[in-house]
């Protein structure tokens, strides 16, 4: 009977601190997954608004405010220089 006293309350200490920490570890996962759910409902919306981005580009929206600038090409930013252009001039 003494030995009964002695270990039943611990037991049920390590218990009591093993079901905290279970309940600790499973908030933290879900919170995890939820985490994960949303970001991947977000690449998801990322995703299709991208494609709507490129599909007024392409012309399929005929409504948008300036038609001829959506699709003008445009002159690229650094274009290859020609070797016959090129020339050493002297600084004096």
């Amino acid at each position: 009977m003494n030995k009964i006293k002695f270990i039943l309350p611990r037991l049920l200490g390590v218990t009591v601190l093993a079901g905290i920490a279970t309940l600790i570890l499973a908030t933290v996962f879900k919170l995890l997954f939820a985490g994960l759910l949303l970001t991947g409902i977000a690449a998801v919306i990322m995703k299709l608004a991208g494609k709507k981005r490129e599909n007024i580009g392409r012309g399929q929206y005929k409504n948008h405010a300036f038609p001829e600038y959506m699709t003008r090409q445009s002159d690229p930013v650094f274009s290859q220089v020609k070797s016959e252009n090129l020339a050493i001039i002297p600084v004096r």
